[in-house]
């Protein structure tokens, strides 16, 4: 069995849990589940962050204990992550003896190498992110990370020669282009490398609460040395060779955009230093801004997860789990991985009305109900294969797994919905409710159904653990595995349980209760903004690789255009030519499976049906709408 290591950066526990942070927690953990699906022994590591002076400030401003302090805060962070599904193998804590063990075995053995040494350091220091600071790195004075005060320090500290390995690390990174990514992380941190690098302090004079050097007592070894080295102790280093020797390298080191330098520079230069391998690949993703802001304890928009999941699941009906993974799918779905990401309410409520209850849940609704009716609920023979639906799903899958391996959640799913969609249609335009004559056919449409449902659960088992895990105990088929992807593993005769609507439709009165307003009210201002046109489609054309998408290229009378729009389950290309349809036209570019539209058409839809916006009068292309 191939084996894969993945590991999170661990949580400062002076921070309390917020959606951006927690997001990372669910990224790993798809990733693991993902790896897990594939039959990998998986090692998912993840933790806090205990060792700082202001952890020590804040134990001392209430009065009690630091290790009580982190005991209690670190449970918060343990709490959260099991709640939210995060299947770690290990919860990390820099305050666990064997890691203490482990740090201080490193510092010792880079000091008897000589790459450890007692020097000066005059410079600055955030407290709240631990981080050594030069002059060019202040923005207006402050710490470029949280944009709080620093400190001039003056201090006798023990340094690391990071400048012995700048040339290593170079020739590293040169050799070795997926080290780190995104690509614009790499050449960042190669940028950063080529521009020279400096000794750093790795150990301070000021608080205790910490590692202490081995052989200086007076000396605490610096958070980061200290915190980077939990990836080497989560898999027993030095406690079980065998077991670290399977697991490392770690496959991937999953970490935010703050934190490269530190994973990218100062750890692959310790473990050259000490002369163990460096990980396989760091992934250093982007952060979420709450409606356009970014999230801060300052600004007061920080999302506590538990209490929105809390919150969310009462105004939707469903159970806590199944909240949870509906905000699981929601912040894989939303954004490219890697990316920042803008957390809104109204993408949140559309995204489950669309995706989760009109498309996904209807889907198992339609298709458990027609059992129940036509078949008392035992699953069908399938009489006739359809070759054409099941090599389409099969294509899908290819693309899911492709994307999957790249980290590309968002597209990985898009490739899960185009099967979704195409299965809502394939109930439209096959009518099972008019074959009741025609039992072989009807128990053949009923048959690929339930198969490709199996099917598109397998896949979001990943994303909606505890969801995945209902539905496929009613088809008798859990755990999910891409060993059972084959088509025809649904056993003919079983009884499917009828599942109530597991994604009830959320009515938009309660999304606009949520933000304390009746109705969702416009500004004429606003709606002023928007330039909508008439227009007339000359040509169009489906995307490749996308059941949903049709490419259109529209006449405004002065200027042509492509518009992309998610109609091709309801039109053919063809049937489009001519139509004049209404555009909202300065609306910002956006690319779609490669294809860039420039404006959105308009149409209306309900659950069932899509209806462009046509005119019923000849009105000349590119007349304004008002």
């Amino acid at each position: 069995m191939d084996n894969f290591y993945l590991t999170t950066a661990i949580y400062y526990v002076n921070d309390k849990p917020h959606m951006g942070s927690v997001s990372e927690a669910i990224s790993a953990d798809i990733i693991a589940r993902f790896k897990r699906l594939e039959g990998k022994d998986v090692f998912f590591s993840t933790g806090t962050d205990e060792h700082a002076q202001k952890i020590e400030d804040r134990a001392k401003e209430e009065g009690i204990d630091p290790q009580l302090f982190v005991d209690k805060a670190s449970k918060t962070w343990k709490d959260l992550f099991n709640m939210f599904g995060i299947s770690y193998t290990r919860f990390i804590r820099t305050s666990d003896a064997d890691h203490i063990k482990v740090v201080k075995h490193f510092f010792q053995t880079l000091y008897d190498k000589g790459d450890i040494y007692l020097g000066e350091y005059e410079g600055w220091y955030c407290v709240r992110d631990a981080t050594f600071l030069k002059d060019s790195d202040l923005k207006s004075g402050k710490c470029p990370i949280c944009g709080e005060k620093v400190q001039k320090i003056n201090e006798t500290n023990y340094f690391f020669r990071l400048s012995k390995y700048e040339k290593p690390l170079l020739k590293y990174y040169e050799e070795h282009k997926d080290f780190l990514r995104p690509e614009s992380r790499y050449n960042e941190v190669m940028n950063v490398i080529k521009s020279g690098l400096q000794d750093i302090s790795v150990s301070r004079k000021s608080f205790k609460f910490g590692t202490p050097v081995p052989f200086d007592k007076d000396h605490t070894i610096y958070v980061w040395f200290d915190a980077l080295l939990n990836y080497l102790t989560a898999i027993d280093f030095l406690k079980d060779e065998e077991k670290f020797n399977k697991y490392w390298p770690a496959d991937l080191h999953l970490v935010g955009k703050d934190i490269t330098r530190f994973h990218g520079i100062i750890w692959p230069a310790m473990l050259m230093s000490y002369g163990l391998p460096l990980p396989k690949e760091i992934f250093a993703h982007g952060f979420w801004n709450l409606e356009g802001e970014k999230m801060s304890k300052s600004k007061g928009n920080v999302v506590n997860p538990i209490d929105f999941v809390k919150e969310f699941s009462k105004k939707a009906g469903i159970d806590i789990e199944t909240a949870v993974d509906v905000t699981r799918f929601y912040l894989s779905k939303e954004i490219s991985f890697g990316l920042d990401g803008n957390f809104t309410m109204d993408t949140f409520y559309r995204r489950y009305n669309s995706d989760l209850a009109n498309d996904f849940g209807n889907l198992i609704n339609r298709t458990t109900t027609m059992l129940y009716k036509y078949k008392d609920g035992a699953v069908p023979e399938e009489m006739v294969r359809d070759e054409k639906i099941i090599n389409f799903i099969n294509e899908q899958e290819k693309i899911y797994l492709k994307e999957m391996d790249k980290y590309n959640f968002s597209q990985a799913l898009d490739a899960v919905w185009n099967i979704i969609n195409t299965l809502n249609n394939y109930i439209q335009t096959k009518t099972p409710w008019k074959l009741e004559d025609n039992q072989d056919a009807l128990s053949s449409i009923l048959y690929t159904l339930l198969e490709g449902i199996r099917h598109i659960t397998i896949l979001l088992a990943p994303f909606m653990p505890f969801t995945t895990k209902k539905v496929l105990k009613t088809f008798q088929d859990d755990p999910a595995s891409i060993k059972k992807m084959e088509w025809g593993q649904l056993k003919v005769g079983i009884k499917i349980e009828k599942l109530p609507p597991i994604f009830p439709r959320l009515k938009r009165e309660t999304a606009d209760e949520e933000n304390g307003k009746e109705e969702n009210f416009i500004s004429h201002e606003d709606f002023a903004k928007l330039d909508l046109r008439v227009a007339q489609i000359i040509a169009a054309e489906k995307v490749q690789e996308s059941q949903k998408l049709i490419k259109l290229r529209i006449s405004l009378g002065d200027e042509e255009r492509t518009i992309v729009g998610g109609i091709a389950l309801h039109y053919e290309p063809e049937q489009l030519i001519g139509k004049k349809i209404i555009i909202v036209k300065n609306l910002k570019p956006r690319k779609l499976m490669g294809v860039t539209s420039y404006g959105m058409l308009l149409a209306a839809s309900d659950e069932n049906n899509l209806s462009l916006l046509i005119l019923d009068k000849d009105v000349k292309e590119g007349s304004k709408i008002s």
